[in-house]
C-alpha cells in the first residue's frame, strides 16, 4: 500500500490555512474547518471488511461505520434520538498522543486549559445548541467540556442533551438535517465559512463530514459524522482530515493534527 499527497501537499495546505487565518484576523468569520486528503494505492482491490475490522478493535470508543464504500471510526455523534431524549456529542479542539501516559496526562490538561482549543469548542457546541433549540422542549449544555481520550488524540468534548417537544412528529434524520453542517465540521458563521472552504480549500469533500447512521420506524436513531474515514475505490482508498481553524491558529500545529487523524484509517490500511 502506497501513500501520496491529494488535492493538497502539505505546504500548500498550510499555505491555504494561513490564508483563513488572515481572514478570521480581518473580522470575515471566527472559525473555518479546513480538510486534506490522502491517496492510499494498493496492488489489488481492497476488502472493506478488514480495515473495518481493525478500526472497531483498535477503536471501541467510536461508531465504526460502512456505507456503500465509505468507511470510518468517528469519535463524534451528531445526533441521537430514543425515545423523545436527544444527545449530541461535540468534538472540537485536538492534541497529538504521545503514547507516554504521564506526558499524555499533562498534554490533556494543557488541552483543557488551551484558549485558541477552547475557543474553537465554544464555537461548535453553541451551533448545535442553537440548531436543536427549536426542537426541544429542555436542554443541558454544560458549561465545560471533557477530555476525550482516543488511541492517537485527544478531544475536547462535550455532550448536549435535549427532550423533544414531540417525538412522533421530530424524527432522528430531522434532526439530523437541523444540525448539518455544525460549527465541527464547517466553521462559524456557517454559511460565511462553507462558502470559504468552497473558495480555497481546493478538493471534493465527497461524502466525508456527512451524516452517517441509521434510524427506525420510531424515528428513533443514531447519526454519526463521517470523521476519521475514507472512501473506497476498487485499489484505491482516499483518506480524510480535517482541522478547525480559529484566530490562534498555526498551519504547522494543524498539518501536525491533520496527520494524527489520518493515523486511524492508515494504519486499519497497513499489510
Amino acid at each position: 500500500m502506497s501513500f501520496t499527497d491529494g488535492s493538497l501537499d502539505g505546504e500548500r495546505w498550510m499555505t491555504v490555512v494561513a490564508d483563513a487565518v488572515a481572514r478570521i484576523n480581518a473580522g470575515d468569520l471566527e472559525k473555518v474547518v479546513l480538510a486534506r486528503d490522502l491517496i492510499a494505492t494498493a496492488t489489488a482491490p481492497v476488502d472493506v471488511r478488514w480495515p473495518l475490522r481493525r478500526l472497531a478493535e483498535s477503536y471501541p470508543m467510536c461508531w465504526t461505520f460502512h456505507v456503500d464504500g465509505m468507511f470510518g471510526a468517528t469519535p463524534e455523534m451528531l445526533v441521537r434520538r430514543e425515545r423523545g431524549l436527544v444527545t449530541s456529542r461535540v468534538l472540537a479542539g485536538t492534541i497529538r498522543r504521545t503514547g507516554d501516559d504521564e506526558r499524555d496526562l499533562a498534554l490533556a490538561a494543557t488541552l483543557a486549559r488551551s484558549s485558541k482549543d477552547l475557543e474553537e469548542h465554544e464555537y461548535a457546541v453553541r451551533s448545535v445548541a442553537d440548531a436543536l433549540d427549536p426542537h426541544c422542549s429542555s436542554m443541558n449544555v454544560p458549561e465545560a467540556p471533557f477530555v476525550l481520550h482516543l488511541p492517537n488524540v485527544m478531544h475536547l468534548a462535550t455532550d448536549v442533551a435535549g427532550v423533544v417537544h414531540d417525538a412522533a412528529t421530530v424524527s432522528s434524520l430531522q434532526l439530523a438535517e437541523a444540525l448539518h453542517p455544525s460549527a465541527a465540521v464547517g466553521g462559524t458563521p456557517t454559511p460565511v465559512a462553507t462558502a470559504l472552504i468552497s473558495e480555497i480549500e481546493g478538493m471534493d469533500r465527497g461524502r466525508y463530514a456527512g451524516p452517517v447512521g441509521w434510524m427506525d420506524a420510531r424515528g428513533d436513531g443514531e447519526w454519526g459524522i463521517a470523521l476519521r474515514s475514507a472512501s473506497i475505490e476498487g485499489p484505491t482508498v482516499r483518506l480524510f482530515a480535517g482541522c478547525g481553524i480559529v484566530a490562534d491558529s498555526d498551519p504547522e500545529a494543524e498539518l501536525a493534527e491533520s496527520q494524527a487523524k489520518f493515523v486511524p484509517v492508515r494504519d486499519s490500511l497497513a499489510p
